[in-house]
This record gives structure tokens, sequence and C-alpha cells, in this order.
């Protein structure tokens, strides 16, 4: 009880205070959701302020679930103006209360921060986001209220009404310096892709997949070039066969002058056609002698 007095004592105080700021800040999704964060700033006076504050502050840095209920129940009064205006469905959720203090090297802020995200704040049409159609009321921004929309990356404004007045990066500001009034459906916002960022994202697909393709291809070309390698034939039958009739001749001699034709084969590592191929040479030059066994040939060095 006592903390809830002593924070309805502050916003007493900070109702009549000068130069107390107030900011509401939206950040759009694309997905249509927009995170609302409304922020109050109450300059703390003197070291007596900051104390009192601060021993806020250590009683709890968030809101009471009854607070928080409480601004459950005026964001409801808003969603049900907002779709009976814009005749969509919407919801809120995560709602959240809290406190905390922002110092600068010549002053003192008290903090309150109040959440929730909107579903179904924007539409999309024909790939843009529009923004407007839940403002069913207006609004008068005072010297000290600052009101901020933060579009998503990839976005421009392609038409806002009133025009905003600064920008900083994607935050869209309008603290009164131009317009103060806002009429029904107001701000109304039309955002496009930034035609700039898409280009850079399309051309940076465009290079992997080209990079990915060319990847393939050389990986396909190397394996082909391996198997035409492997079943290729020699730029040099005669040295080629020279070479493995003498790896049979080693071989023949290692088996004590005498081997199978199909030992022989394996030890080659040729297929059948080409070991008997070369076999036929070496008989023929008197190299060796095919003598018939069972099935195979029994090869055997030749005498000389």
């Amino acid at each position: 009880m006592r903390r809830i007095i002593f924070f309805f004592i502050f916003l007493f105080v900070w109702a009549q205070a000068a130069g107390a700021q107030s900011i509401i800040t939206i950040e759009l999704h694309t997905n249509g959701n927009a995170l609302w964060i409304m922020e109050k700033q109450l300059p703390l006076i003197n070291q007596t302020d900051i104390n009192d504050w601060e021993e806020f502050l250590q009683a709890e840095q968030n809101g009471s679930r009854q607070e928080i209920n409480d601004f459950m129940k005026r964001i409801d009064w808003f969603l049900l103006s907002a779709e009976k205006f814009s005749g969509r469905n919407m919801n809120a959720e995560k709602f959240n209360i809290s406190y905390d203090i922002a110092r600068t090297p010549s002053s003192s802020y008290g903090l309150i921060r109040y959440s929730f995200e909107w579903r179904n704040f924007s539409q999309s049409k024909s790939g843009k986001i529009i923004i407007g159609d839940t403002f069913s009321e207006g609004m008068l921004l005072s010297k000290d209220n600052v009101f901020i929309i933060k579009i998503p990356d990839g976005y421009d404004v392609e038409k806002a009404s009133p025009n905003f007045d600064k920008r900083d990066g994607n935050r869209l500001i309008w603290d009164g310096t131009m317009y103060r009034n806002f009429g029904k459906g107001e701000p109304g916002i039309i955002l496009s892709r930034n035609e700039s960022g898409s280009s850079w994202l399309i051309l940076a697909v465009i290079l992997i997949l080209l990079a990915g393709a060319g990847y393939i291809v050389a990986i396909k070309k190397r394996s082909k070039d391996i198997k035409t390698d492997n079943n290729a034939v020699p730029e040099n039958p005669v040295l080629e066969d020279l070479k493995y009739e003498e790896k049979i001749m080693q071989f023949l001699i290692r088996s004590g002058g005498q081997a199978s034709q199909s030992d022989i084969i394996k030890e080659i590592g040729l297929s059948k056609s080409r070991v008997s191929t070369i076999l036929s040479q070496m008989k023929e030059k008197g190299q060796i002698i095919k003598i018939k066994n069972g099935s195979g040939n029994l090869i055997r060095i030749a005498k000389k």
C-alpha cells in the first residue's frame, strides 16, 4: 500500500513539474504488429527528489499486477475504438510497466515506461505497409510531447500525413515543430520497400547462386576428368603394355616362376580382357607359356 501511495504522489508531482516530457515510440514490424513504448520523464530537481526516487526503485522496479491490469483496461478501450474505425480485428499483449532513473552530467530523470504489443496494428497491401486506420481519434502534441514511429529496415517513406518534423535513421519524429494537431487517421504513412536495398539483396543472392553453380560445374568437370583418366586409352599403348609385361614377369618370379592367370589379374589390377591381351603378346614373344589348368590357365616363365 505504501508503495502505491508513494507512486501516485510522484505522478501528481510529475503532472505539475515543468519540463516533464512524454515520449511515445511505435516500433513497426513487417508482420503487421507493433511494439508501443510510452515513456514519461520527470526531472529530479534536487538531491531529495533523487533520493526519494531511488527509494521507490529499491522497493520495486516493475508495476504491480493491479497497475498492469488498469493499464490493460485503458488500452482495451483504444483497441475497441480502432477496430470500429478500421474494420479490422486487433488485440494487445505483453503488457509491462517499469521504472528507472536516467542520469546525465548535469541532471537526473525519473522514468516510467509503459509498453505492450499491438497485434494487427498496420496493414500490408501490394508489398507496402500502411499505417493510420488505427488512429481513430485526433491527438494534440503539447510542447513536452514527442511522437516517434520506427519503421522496419529495408523500407522507406512513400507518403506521410502530416509530414514528420525530423528523421533520425529509421525513426520518424513528430515533436510539434511544424505540426501539433493530428486528425482522425493521422499520422497516416505508406511505406514501400527501399529499392536500393532490395537491389543489393537481389544482387547478393544472384552472386551466391552463380558461385554455387560454378562450384557444382567445377566438381562435375573434375569428376568427369577423373573418370575419363581412369578409362582413357593410353597415349602410347606399346609402352604401356611393356610396363605391364614387366610387372607380370616380376610377379611370376616372386611366385616361383608360375602363377594362375586369375592371380595375375588380381595383382595387376586390369580387366580380364586387357590382361589376356598382354599375356598373348608375351607368349608370342616367347616370354611365357600358357598351360590349360581346369577352367583357367597357368602362366609359366618360358625357359630360354
